[in-house]
């Protein structure tokens, strides 16, 4: 039983926070106005309208009016950011129980401290931040860029960030933040969408096609999305745990903004050619006596000449990439129609989107395969998938909501569905691929397969690999404010997908490689859960006319689902296409499931609002650390000082603002969910001429098993030039991983496994 009195003091503690609520209101005021384009005298909308050293704030309505209740009487700080517009404050007296009024006129400014960016205790100026932050704006860009997908919106547009393109319609990129982190582990960034973290593995398929896979962070439509922020690296993204060293990209979607309903349609044709330069394949021969051309002769290869068995007298050359009878390029296309509407009042707002997207790639069977599938098939056309091995269609749908029950209480819930079905062709490094055969032939296409290694379009493009998708992304939020000085927020939310990958191969219709002629098919069928839900309370105070204290204290838990379920099936029966019409077949079956629990607290003060300090402290437990390691703590310290604020400063027509930052953090990246683990597999052993199933020890596990941890230093500075129209940010970081996670090789006498994880390095 719970002690009575430690009860009885938490009542009372509860108690007072409520009973004070509306002994405070009574000697509280208001403040209303509109906030204006000074040149233009237009409303601005969507406008932030903050009370400086408090958690109170209100944005614009679409008539540009904003009102803030619940501040406490006396002198208030009022300061007004819009994006596109330079900040500005002014000082306000409020009287008790009376509604003052005070209206801003901004003036146009492309960039600003006073921007408000996304952190992970809540929204900042990204003045008080000790980090560098990139915004991009995605709402802007899809407007006016050829954005087709979310590494589109990434590349190139953030400092540190290297965004290597996928080559096929539907594959992923790699995208690296301030370079790799690890050796082992992955070193994708970490994704947060509207306070979710989402899945976004960029090698999303139980189908190897020789490298080239999908990405679920492409099943996030750009249309949707307002702005992303990159966080990079363990120094500013320490608050945000195990699994953040690699940087972490948040994204916003779009919202409702007050005022009628405004209406979006949009439509996209295109057409799509491979404008890479392929190289000529070539190839040395010697003659024979009986030979009448090179191509006849016998092959002589460099190691040959070198060892002086072998005397080149020619050489051939071709490009299958240029030959309209052998190219696999030909003209892709892409198709895209969307409709969004948003609007609302200044209760609630609300937006929703539809989009449709259909892309087919270049690839295409050249004409060569195509009569030869015709003459050996008898048949009259050739099958579209197989005509068209690479291909994605996509139907994206969003609903986002926001109300307003009452000054003190916000609500949003955002919801998004993507059903996509996508498919791609053997490539990359693969023998029985397009690249490999492709690249490597005979140097002439007299070789019976017009150019090409071993194997034709005709046999490889004949294996379709399928992906269907259907995905669910919602997150609900809460924020309530009971006073000037104390803010609530929460989020829970759930990134749910549904995977069905299948590869088929008919018989007799593939390459000749092995048993593959024979026909297989491979149907496997994945679960996602990714549970988030985060809760945190903020205590802002202004202690003195130049001194202000923010503090916060949350917790996170995330919990991870993954579980698949797989059947496969070789030597199939004439004319069929399903798993039970093989010879032979396999099952399969697996589950992961990962915890993850975190605690932080961070103190931000102010002064003078140009000098800002940060310290922050996190702690995780996760259920992939070993059973002998139970926590890790990553720590942060960040100032941030706005000199171009200080009386000293030179004015200077040209320069408008200068900041200088520097923080020092350390953040990790967790290990797989059963590396730590001992664990034994299943088996069939031969026991007295009779088959037995077995246990097999597969794995030792490691109960000291801990995260790799990055610390990292970072220094730089950012001005403003030009009327603000230039930007200059650098930035110097220093970046250092200590417990590395490396597979050991073990020695055979272990018994089990080769290798297991091991923290090693310093």
């Amino acid at each position: 039983m719970k002690d009575p009195s430690r009860v009885l003091q938490i009542s009372a503690v509860i108690a007072l926070l409520v009973g004070t609520v509306p002994v405070a209101a009574a000697q509280q005021g208001a403040v209303g106005g509109v906030v204006t384009d000074q040149t233009s005298g237009n409303p601005i909308g969507a406008a932030r309208v903050a009370a400086v050293g408090t958690a109170v704030f209100a944005q614009t309505n679409a008539t540009g009016r904003y009102v803030l209740s619940g501040l406490s009487a006396g002198e208030v700080t009022l300061r007004v950011s819009a994006i596109g517009y330079g900040a500005v404050t002014r000082v306000v007296t409020v009287a008790a129980g009376e509604a003052a009024t005070q209206d801003f006129a901004l003036t146009l400014q492309p960039y600003s401290l006073d921007e408000i960016v996304v952190t992970a205790t809540g929204e900042q100026a990204k003045r008080e931040v000790g980090n560098v932050i990139n915004s991009i704006r995605a709402d802007s860009l899809v407007q006016t860029r050829p954005i087709a997908n979310m590494n589109d919106l990434l590349s190139a547009k953030a400092p540190g960030v290297e965004v290597l393109a996928g080559n096929l319609t539907g594959s992923g990129s790699r995208v690296r933040i301030r370079g790799t982190n690890s050796l082992s582990l992955n070193n994708e960034p970490l994704y947060i969408i509207d306070g979710v973290r989402m899945t976004a593995d960029n090698n999303s398929s139980s189908i190897g096609i020789g490298g080239t896979n999908p990405s679920r962070i492409n099943d996030i439509n750009p249309e949707e999305i307002e702005s992303i922020e990159v966080v990079k690296g363990p120094s500013a993204a320490a608050l945000y745990g195990t699994a953040a060293s690699t940087g972490v990209i948040i994204i916003t979607t779009k919202r409702g903004r007050p005022g009628p309903a405004r209406w979006s349609v949009y439509a996209e044709q295109g057409f799509i050619t491979d404008q890479n330069t392929y190289p000529n394949a070539y190839r040395g021969w010697r003659t024979t006596p009986t030979a009448s051309t090179p191509t006849n002769g016998v092959q002589c290869i460099l190691t040959q000449v070198a060892a002086g068995t072998c005397t080149q007298d020619s050489v051939t050359s071709f490009n299958l990439f240029t030959d309209p009878q052998t190219t696999p390029n030909a003209m892709g296309y892409r198709n895209q129609y969307g409709l969004q509407v948003s609007g609302g009042s200044d209760a609630s707002s609300y937006f929703v989107s539809g989009e449709y997207e259909n892309e087919v790639s270049q690839l295409k069977m050249p004409p060569f395969a195509v009569d030869t599938l015709l003459k050996i098939r008898q048949i009259s056309e050739v099958p579209f998938e197989q005509l068209r091995p690479n291909a994605r269609r996509r139907v994206s749908l969003r609903a986002n909501v926001e109300t307003h029950p009452n000054s003190r209480l916000d609500l949003a819930i955002s919801t998004g569905f993507v059903s996509s079905t996508q498919r791609l062709p053997q490539t990359d490094n693969n023998t029985t691929g397009l690249l490999s055969n492709g690249l490597g032939g005979p140097g002439n296409k007299d070789n019976g397969r017009y150019g090409y290694r071993a194997f034709t379009p005709n046999e490889f493009f004949s294996e379709t690999v399928n992906q269907n998708i259907n995905r669910f992304i919602g997150s609900g939020t809460a924020n309530w404010r009971p006073t000037s000085w104390l803010a609530f927020r929460a989020t829970s939310g759930l990134d749910f997908t549904q995977r069905l990958d299948t590869d088929l191969c008919r018989r007799e219709e593939c390459v000749d490689f092995g048993t593959v002629k024979t026909g297989f098919k491979t149907d496997n069928r994945t679960n996602f859960f990714s549970y988030t839900g985060d809760a945190s309370g903020t205590a802002t105070f202004q202690l003195t006319p130049t001194l202000s204290s923010r503090t916060t204290l949350g917790m996170q838990y995330l919990k991870t689902v993954f579980d698949r379920n797989g059947a496969a099936a070789e030597n199939l029966s004439p004319g069929f296409t399903t798993v039970d019409a093989g010879a032979i077949q396999r099952v399969s079956e697996v589950t992961d499931i990962g915890k993850t629990f975190g605690a932080f607290v961070e103190e931000h003060v102010g002064f003078k609002d140009r000098v800002f300090v940060t310290g922050a402290l996190r702690v995780d437990d996760n259920s992939a650390f070993g059973s002998s390691f139970k926590a890790v703590y990553y720590p942060k310290l960040s100032v941030s000082y706005v000199i171009s604020d200080e009386p000293f400063f030179p004015r200077w027509s040209w320069l408008n603002n200068m900041r200088l930052r520097a923080a020092i953090g350390a953040s990790g990246v967790q290990p797989g969910t059963t590396d730590a683990l001992r664990f034994f597999s299943p088996g069939i052993a031969r026991i007295e001429s009779a088959d037995n199933p077995v246990i097999i020890f597969s794995a030792l596990g490691n109960t000291k098993l801990k995260p790799e941890r990055a610390r990292e230093i970072e220094i730089g500075g950012e001005a403003t030039l030009f009327n603000s129209r230039l930007n200059l940010n650098l930035t110097y970081y220093n970046k250092r991983t200590s417990d590395a996670l490396i597979a050991r090789i073990l020695p055979p006498s272990a018994g089990a496994s080769v290798s297991r994880f091991e923290n090693l390095g310093a």
